[in-house]
């Protein structure tokens, strides 16, 4: 292309009123090749306003999952001493020791022991096949209670249902069922058996997560 032929496409570009600037400097970069709806400097600044924004919501993650922190235990707290309504008819919380066990549970099978210590809150511990789901067996404890029973060696996962005005064994406590599963399952052998205290502490190992589907009936 001439010089003429460049000056003329030159001036054709101004006349259709594009409005771009050619740079005849070194390397002769003649305009900004981007497409008018998505120019690059805008396109960029508002890539990086988003990126900006992002990190401020980051910033808040931590103090809303401080509050979950905070809030899930309390509310299981409120649940477990009986603070939230209930119009069920009350009945008398079966005695320390008492259990419900699977109809095929072999009971001379059962020559490992398994110790719980409730705090103020009356207690039922579940066993359960860790990969069936089959409930093994359920006991009761009395808050401020303890208890020893006989269980089949073996893994479990436990599950604690805790409450204060029992409903039976079909709704537990009702609403004021606080329902927890323990993260590790429990092992249970013919030389050595396990136990659990229900006493809060904040240096307490039992982990549990809580279990918001509640127990099924016995």
């Amino acid at each position: 292309m001439g010089l003429d032929d460049r000056d003329y496409m030159r001036a054709r570009y101004r006349d259709r009123g594009h409005g771009v600037k050619w740079n005849d400097r070194a390397g002769r970069v003649e305009g900004a090749w981007f497409d008018p709806a998505n120019r690059g400097f805008d396109y960029q600044g508002g890539r990086y306003r988003h990126a900006s924004r992002g990190r401020s919501a980051l910033r808040w993650l931590p103090f809303v999952l401080g509050l979950f922190l905070v809030a899930i235990p309390a509310f299981q707290s409120i649940k477990r001493d009986g603070w939230l309504p209930n119009s069920d008819a009350v009945l008398p919380f079966p005695e320390t020791g008492s259990v419900t066990v699977r109809a095929s549970l072999n009971a001379a099978g059962a020559t490992s022991r398994m110790t719980v210590v409730t705090a103020d809150a009356h207690a039922v511990v579940q066993l359960f096949e860790p990969r069936s789901g089959r409930h093994v067996l359920s006991v009761y404890v009395r808050k401020n209670d303890r208890t020893t029973i006989a269980v089949p060696p073996g893994f479990y996962r436990m599950k604690i249902a805790e409450g204060q005005a029992w409903h039976g064994p079909q709704k537990f406590f009702g609403a004021s069922t606080a329902y927890e599963t323990v993260v590790r399952p429990m092992i249970f052998t013919p030389e050595q058996g396990s136990g659990i205290d229900l006493h809060r502490r904040p240096d307490g190992r039992l982990r549990t997560r809580p279990n918001w589907s509640g127990p099924k009936p016995l």
